[in-house]
């Protein structure tokens, strides 16, 4: 095994993809909520002020100073809505609404609102991983950028649909300036980035020191530290609990200790690290439902590298992994990405 280790030789690359980001639990699918029909020119506005599904959420749109916008129909917005039942189930009801101030409504709301297109669920790409759609919500200060927006990441498998892990219980509400499609729970803009996230995480604080072994001499502006704390990124990580490194280290003969990261070579620790993290935003529900080869930060480096094979079911994979590392929690979600926790360390040879 350490043979294995010692025998890897990882270049650190020079790589950053724009994207921004959303959270919530995994909710069941729950039935399919009886929506009033859109009369023909009925503006996204209009539906939300005469539906009565929708309280909460035309409360929260007036509040957030949007009403005006998506009732112009000259506008064109998609808009993932929380219905009454919805906002309740995500502990926001309308007394909620109306004590919180404007900015943190604001926020929520347009994390919702996809600008400028109309995207029906026809449209919405049945790959991997999640696509992602710019929101109207600005990343506020210190990054404040009108042009670089927090996304979110619909997802469709069958004629089912989701926006991050959030599933879309009524898609395909017409409206003459876009789109509504009903959401089982409020989709909540996320507050921190990855490495923040993953440091909170107390049995995660392994993979923290991976991550800190891996940077040692590389350069500021190219570490791992640098990506996961940019909020411009866009990854998944499949991230090794503590639990899955000390079986590691007891396999390796090594103390089970984050300090015996100290005794493995620079680039090992940096292979290891770049083969859990892959090239896009993957929430549970995008997950493949079949084995599939995926590729990761590794193999964008260096095209020889295996990649990971990702089944929803079974779990996650590395090359020289026996059995399937198990998911065993999903959607932790950052600004720059989600990671989902694994129980095997993922091993690329």
């Amino acid at each position: 095994m350490k043979k294995i280790y010692n025998s890897f030789k990882f270049i650190l690359p020079l790589i950053m993809l724009v994207v921004v980001v959303s959270t919530s639990c995994n909710k069941d699918v729950p039935a399919a909520m009886p929506i009033v029909s859109t009369p023909v020119g009925s503006t996204i506005g209009d539906i939300l002020t005469t539906n009565p599904n929708f309280t909460i959420l035309r409360a929260a749109v007036t509040k957030a100073g949007m009403l005006a916008a998506v009732s112009d129909i000259n506008n064109q917005f998609t808009v993932f809505a929380p219905s009454d039942a919805a906002f309740i189930a995500s502990g926001i009801p309308l007394a909620a609404i109306n004590a919180l101030p404007a900015a943190s409504v604001t926020s929520i709301v347009q994390y919702h609102v996809i600008p400028g297109r109309k995207l029906m669920s026809s449209s919405v790409p049945t790959s991997f991983p999640n696509v992602q759609m710019p929101t109207s919500f600005i990343i506020p200060a210190p990054n404040t950028n009108p042009l670089v927006r927090f996304s979110n990441f619909p997802s469709r498998r069958g004629d089912r649909v989701w926006v991050n892990n959030i599933p879309v219980v009524t898609p395909d509400v017409d409206a003459a300036n876009g789109a509504i499609h009903v959401t089982a729970a409020v989709v909540a803009p996320p507050t921190r980035v990855l490495l923040d996230t993953i440091s909170r995480e107390t049995d995660m604080s392994y993979l923290v020191a991976a991550i800190l072994r891996a940077d040692t001499g590389v350069p500021a502006g190219s570490r791992f530290q640098d990506y996961l704390v940019n909020p411009l990124a866009n990854f998944t990580i499949m991230a090794p609990t503590n639990a899955a490194f000390m079986a590691l280290f007891t396999s390796l003969r090594l103390p089970v200790t984050p300090s015996s990261f100290g005794l493995l070579p620079v680039s090992t620790v940096q292979g290891i690290v770049a083969y859990h993290v892959l090239m896009g935003r993957a929430f549970s529900p995008n997950l493949p439902t079949a084995a599939t080869p995926v590729p990761t930060l590794l193999s964008a480096s260096l095209p020889t590298a295996p990649l990971l094979t990702v089944d929803a079911t079974q779990g996650v994979r590395g090359a020289r992994n026996p059995s399937y590392s198990r998911i065993t929690a999903v959607d932790r979600h950052a600004i720059n990405g989600v990671y989902h926790k694994i129980d095997q360390v993922l091993m690329p040879q």
